[in-house]
Order: C-alpha cells, then structure tokens, then sequence
C-alpha cells in the first residue's frame, strides 16, 4: 500500500475510534415510565442529474420516542446492578393525515437495559477515561415487520440508525443557560457544538451537530441539529478532486413529554 494511502486509512480508523465520546440522547435518567416525543424534519440535497444543474433536494418528517419502560438488577462489571430499560423508537417519512407515513422501512424500536451508574451526563469518567457509547446489558431491536431480534453486542451507538448526532470527541463551544421555545414550552438549556470528521481515500465526510441541554425535559436534551455532508472523488485521485455528493440536515425538538411509558415490544428475558 503506498505511503500515503496507509496514513490516510490509519487517519481514518484514529478518526472512528476517538470520535466516540459523550452518551448522545441520554445525559440523564428520569424516573421510570417517563417519555418524551421528539419530532422535526431530516432532509436531503444530492446534485441533480449533468442535464439538470439543479439539486435534488427531499424532504421527511422525523418522529423520535425515547421511553424509560422498567427497571431490574441485573450484572455488571461482576456485581448485581441496578438497571434500566429504554427504548427508543424513530420513525421518518411522509406526513399523513393519519400521522407519519414510514414506507417499507418502518419504525425502528431497540430496547436496551442500560446500568443507571453508567448515565451520569459526563465525556469523561471518574479516571478521565473518555465514555464510549452506551453500555448495555442486553438489548433487542425490531425494524419494521421484521421479528425482534437481540442486539449481539455490550453497547448502543446511536448513530446513525437513533439520530444522526455523532458521539463527538469534543465541544467546539459550550454556551451559557439561556430561555428557549421549545413545542413543550419554554426551558432553560445550554447550547453544545460539535464535530466529527473522517476521510478515506475516496470519501470525506463532515458532521457538525448542536444540542441543547436541560434538567427540564426527560433524558436532558431539549432540541438538536445536525448537518451531515458527504464528499467523494476517484480513490487515486488528488484531495482537490473531492466534489460534494449528499448533504444531510436533520432539526429535531421536544415536543410532548409524559410519565406513563409502556414498551412496545414483547416481554424480554
């Protein structure tokens, strides 16, 4: 492999592996049965057709629950824990009258037991060891008609099947608690920007995402937005020849919360 195409492929996997950081959706644990409806647009821009300079440009309804649906204790790290169940369930398609049309893909549900140690709102543990994803006991997921199925591994990443919020490595900046209107009302939250980049010889991708937390509505984030965009060029090719092929901007709000969550999918062992 020449020289340059190894340092760009190590680039790439430090790029991954340092990028998960932060807990994304979950900063805290309200009391069980909480919920919160999440809902806004997921839009894309990819160019148009070479007769056509136009771009194509689509656009969807975004519905995300996140529900906190039982407790248990169950082992972790070697020792009985206490546990929690979330779930989330996201939805993307056309608006109906009857509501949210998600075509053959259908709703996505996973369900996940989660040590409540573990959600303490914190990138860096008590031994200044960055937090990678959400760990989990066990979990299951369900997308559209599909059976249920259990999740094979020990942690949730929430991109980019959950949201489209990276776990990013750091804040770019932090703002000072301020009033915003939210559907549910107006909270108190504070801005977070961040940005996750990688590039492999032929792609190059680029997400920046803002969130707004807040103790006021349940799990801590009160809104996001992110834009995602997408390059790509030959993969002998010069970096210069990198042309934009997709971009991706999602806005997502609270805008109902309550406190009578049920699980939507079958008892689990």
């Amino acid at each position: 492999m020449p020289v340059r195409s190894l340092f760009l492929a190590v680039f790439c996997v430090i790029t991954f592996s340092s990028s998960l950081f932060a807990q994304g959706l979950i900063w805290d644990l309200p009391a069980d049965g909480s919920w919160v409806r999440f809902e806004g647009t997921y839009e894309k821009e990819m160019p148009g057709p070479e007769s056509n300079d136009k771009p194509v440009k689509l656009k969807w309804t975004r519905h995300l629950i996140i529900s906190s649906v039982g407790s248990e204790m169950a082992e972790f790290e070697g020792e009985q824990t206490a546990c929690r169940w979330l779930e989330f369930k996201n939805i993307t398609g056309k608006e109906t009258e009857s509501g949210v049309a998600p075509g053959v893909s259908g709703p996505r549900i996973y369900k996940v037991l989660v040590p409540e140690k573990a959600i303490d709102g914190k990138i860096i543990d008590q031994n200044q060891i960055p937090v990678t994803f959400l760990p989990i006991v066990r979990g299951y997921r369900k997308i559209g008609d599909r059976p249920v199925e259990p999740l094979k591994t020990n942690v949730l990443r929430f991109y980019p099947m959950i949201t489209m919020l990276e776990h990013y490595t750091k804040w770019d900046s932090e703002g000072e608690p301020a009033s915003i209107d939210i559907p549910t009302g107006a909270v108190s939250a504070r801005e977070y920007k961040g940005t996750f980049m990688s590039e492999s010889p032929s792609t190059r991708s680029k997400n920046v995402g803002t969130i707004w937390r807040t103790d006021k509505i349940p799990f801590g984030v009160a809104k996001w937005t992110v834009e995602v965009t997408r390059d790509t060029k030959g993969g002998t090719q010069a970096r210069t020849e990198f042309k934009r092929t997709s971009r991706v901007n999602v806005a997502m709000s609270a805008h109902e919360i309550g406190k009578n969550a049920e699980t939507e999918l079958p008892a689990s062992e």
